[in-house]
Parts: C-alpha cells; sequence; structure tokens
C-alpha cells in the first residue's frame, strides 16, 4: 500500500512541476525582481532577528511561485515552483498523504533540474527508496521538515536545501529589505565569539544607546550571546555588554520596542578623494537603486580618485543586483551561466548613472564574501582590472532556484553555474585576492581598519603598475 501511495506521488510531483514550470513562463512580469540568493542565504536570516523555528505549516493557497532565486540568483524570470493543492494541515501533524505528496515534490524537482545530472555520483533513486518509509511514520511537522532537509543535503553542494513554511516566510520579508522586530533595532552577524554589528536602524533603541557599526555584542542578560536572546517582548529589558574597538567592554541596558528598518548600503568619502561603499547584501530587491543613488551621491561631491568597495561577509542575493552594480564599471559580455539546458552569457548593459568605468577599483573580499557578492568581486577584477584585497572568497556561486512546495515550505535546486570569460570556474575555488590579508578585521575601528588603509594605499601608489 504504501509503494501504491509513492508511486501516485511521484507521477503527481512530476505533473505538478511541469505546470508550474507552464505558469511561471507565461505569467512572468519584467518588472518583478529575479532569482535570490544562495551561497548563504541565511546568513541574511541570521542576523539578530532570530531565525524561525521549522514547524510552522499553515493551511496554503494555491499561487504561482515568485520569481527564480539564487546563490547567484538568476535572470528576472519566473521561478518554476512545485506549488500543489492545499491541503488542511496542523501545526503538529500534516496527514501520511501530504507529507508524502511533498516528498514526491522535491524529488521530483531536484531529479528533473538539479545542475549535475548525475547527481556528483549520488544514486538519487536510492535516496527515494530509503526516505519513503521515513516519512510514512508519526512525527511532527518540525521533524518531517527537518527530514526534507536531511534527504537534500544528501547532495551535499552547500547550495541545495528545504524551508520550513515559516523560514520561507521570513525569507520573503528580508528580501523586501525592510526588517521589522521587537528588539534593540541592530541587523548583526553572528561571529564565533560575539555578535559583530553591521547595521543600526535611526531611532531604535540601539542606536539611541549610541550603538554603531563595527560594536561587538559578546553577552545578553549576563551569559554568553547564544543562550539568550535580543528579541523579546516590547516594553521588556534586555541587558547587553558591548565591545567597542579600542575601547574597553561595557554594560547597557535597553528596553525592546517594535522596530523597522531599512537595509542600505554605507558611502562616504575618504582621504584622497577616495569613495568607499560598503554593500553587506544583494538580497534587498532594489539593493542596485541604492548602490546607484549612493555612487551618484558621492560622484555630487567632486572628483573621485578610486572607490573601494567593501564586500565582505556579503551573502550574495539578486541577479538584478548583480547585472544593475556592474553596470556602473563594466559592458558587455562578462561570462557564461551553464546549465543541464545549455549556456546562458551575462551581458552587461548600462544601468543608471554614474558610469564609474575607468576608475581605480579595490575590492573587500574575505571568506564570508559568497554566491553573487563572489561572481560581482571576480567580474570586477577580471572584467575591471579592480586589485581584489583580503582573504579568498566563500567559493560557493552556483545559482539555486525557488520552488514552493504543498503547505508553504520552499525548496531551493542548484541549477546554474558560471563561468567567467576566460573560462574560470569560481566554484569550490573562490576568488583570489591580489594581496592577501590575514588581520581580523573586526576587531577595528572603520577608521583604523587595516584592509581600507591598505585599499588607500594602493589606490595612492597607483595600482602597482596593474
Amino acid at each position: 500500500m504504501t509503494r501504491w501511495w509513492g508511486d501516485k506521488f511521484w507521477r503527481r510531483g512530476a505533473a505538478l512541476a511541469a505546470a508550474s514550470l507552464l505558469v511561471a513562463g507565461c505569467g512572468a512580469r519584467a518588472a518583478q525582481p529575479p532569482a535570490r540568493p544562495t551561497g548563504t542565504p541565511i546568513a541574511i536570516v541570521s542576523a539578530v532577528t532570530a531565525i524561525p523555528a521549522p514547524p510552522e505549516a499553515a493551511p496554503p493557497t494555491p499561487t504561482p511561485a515568485p520569481p527564480p532565486r539564487a546563490t547567484a540568483a538568476p535572470s528576472p524570470e519566473p521561478t518554476p515552483s512545485a506549488t500543489a493543492t492545499p491541503a488542511s494541515l496542523t501545526p503538529t501533524s500534516i496527514p501520511t498523504t501530504v507529507r508524502q505528496q511533498i516528498l514526491a515534490e522535491v524529488w521530483t524537482t531536484v531529479n528533473d533540474n538539479y545542475l549535475y545530472s548525475d547527481f556528483r555520483g549520488l544514486d538519487w533513486a536510492a535516496v527515494r527508496e530509503e526516505f519513503v518509509p521515513l516519512v510514512a511514520q508519526p512525527q511532527s511537522d518540525e521533524s518531517f521538515y527537518r527530514l526534507l532537509g536531511a534527504m537534500v543535503e544528501r547532495l551535499a553542494d552547500n547550495h541545495s536545501r528545504v524551508l520550513a513554511p515559516s523560514a520561507a516566510k521570513r525569507e520573503d520579508v528580508l528580501s523586501s529589505g525592510i526588517d521589522e522586530q521587537v528588539g534593540i533595532g541592530v541587523i548583526a552577524l553572528p561571529l564565533a565569539d560575539s555578535l559583530l554589528i553591521q547595521h543600526v536602524f535611526p531611532d531604535s533603541p540601539a542606536d539611541r544607546a549610541g550603538l554603531r557599526a563595527r560594536d561587538r555584542i559578546v553577552a545578553v542578560d549576563g551569559v554568553f550571546y547564544t543562550r539568550a536572546d535580543i528579541q523579546g517582548p516590547a516594553g521588556s529589558k534586555v541587558r547587553i555588554t558591548v565591545v567597542r574597538p579600542d575601547a574597553a567592554s561595557r554594560d547597557m541596558v535597553l528596553t525592546r520596542r517594535l522596530v523597522e528598518g531599512r537595509i542600505t548600503p554605507e558611502a562616504r568619502m575618504l582621504p584622497g578623494r577616495v569613495g568607499y561603499l560598503e554593500v553587506t547584501t544583494l538580497w534587498v530587491n532594489d539593493m542596485a537603486d541604492l548602490v546607484a543613488s549612493s555612487l551618484d551621491a558621492l560622484a555630487r561631491q567632486g572628483r573621485l580618485n578610486g572607490l573601494i568597495i567593501d564586500l565582505r561577509r556579503n551573502p550574495g542575493g539578486w541577479r538584478a543586483v548583480l547585472t544593475g552594480m556592474l553596470g556602473h564599471f563594466v559592458r558587455g559580455h562578462v561570462g557564461d551561466f551553464f546549465s543541464r539546458q545549455g549556456d546562458t552569457p551575462l551581458e552587461i548593459a548600462a544601468s543608471a548613472p554614474p558610469d564609474l568605468r575607468g576608475l581605480p577599483l579595490v575590492v573587500l573580499v574575505d571568506g564570508g564574501t559568497a554566491s553573487y557578492a563572489e561572481l560581482l568581486a571576480g567580474i570586477l577584477q577580471r572584467e575591471a582590472g579592480a586589485i581584489v584585497i583580503g582573504a579568498p572568497s566563500a567559493g560557493n556561486t552556483e545559482t539555486i532556484y525557488s520552488y514552493d512546495l504543498t503547505g508553504g515550505a520552499r525548496l531551493w535546486v542548484a541549477q546554474e553555474g558560471f563561468r567567467l570569460r576566460n573560462g574560470q570556474n569560481l566554484e569550490g575555488v573562490g576568488v583570489q585576492p591580489d594581496i592577501a590579508l590575514s588581520q581580523d578585521w573586526t576587531r577595528y575601528s572603520e577608521e583604523s581598519d587595516p584592509w581600507i588603509l591598505e585599499g588607500l594605499r594602493v589606490i595612492r601608489e597607483g595600482f602597482g603598475g596593474k
């Protein structure tokens, strides 16, 4: 009996995937943003706003899936999705037949679309046979989604994955660039020993307390930061221990409240009329427009002698953001995406002003620079003569597409790779810096950051002949 249901759902899963492709193709809207990031898309989710727990499974409404999203996000065409007929679900007990259907959707979608037709040596059919009886066992929704995640993790590509419904909803919110939280009003990056503040939202409790980027939160309510939560009920108090570069640690008590903030690039003029542009994510739908505005504001201050683009800890994002940013510095064919369906050239056209072609460029990268942020750095290095400073990037450049599943969960599948114009594939290799640095930049203020200071030196001394 179990096998009969399995066969039924494998056929239905394939039909759902095919139907979704048709709907996506017919319903493409040019104005919609392109694919989403991979690499470490959760790197953004893991900012101080808490990562949502997986178990939530609200009754779905059958709608076409959002446009494609990717590690290095694909072009503005809509993404295929395995959206299916809704079923009546409860938060703790998805019916067995629905679990089988979702599993079939996941397996079939991977089988039909995965970048590597040989699954890199994995017997994907055998994986299906292993997991079919497992999903039939009584379990919570949380356990079920973890099981699906474990199945996809067998691909071992560091890209493909499953998000439970609550995590998928959170992902959609983050791509808007607007973060809403009940907390102190910061976006922070988890490090081994602290939370590194990247953004402080204006007029938030953190802003009023004088917190700023590069401050590190090492303790929350007297315990190590991973054992407590900065977020909490509105009106409640939280005690944080903060370390600022070149300063002693200090405790402060803040009152949590609802905060809505915008994730934006940071731009300013450095000594020697060198511009500085920090972009912490390409995930925000309109980040290319925000970057254009920031660059235009710098250019209006007078002649630029060079520009430092800071992509450290940038996990990547949308393809439209990648192409929009590149349009300020390069034109024409810069590389090719490849998949089981063939090659697609990446052509860069003129973007919004300013035109900065020929401007001396320095790009800062580290091991947290991933996905389309890596492609941005690699293309500028190869095509615009940029000097890359720092540490090798993550080597995580395959494009992943999103597929919405029955019940609201989301599947990400690695479907495209990328080669630079010289044929180089950055996957597993990363962007190699022209100047390698080893100092831990997170321990420095922006004014004393040795990586930024090295960028200034390189521009001042004329790139050493490059």
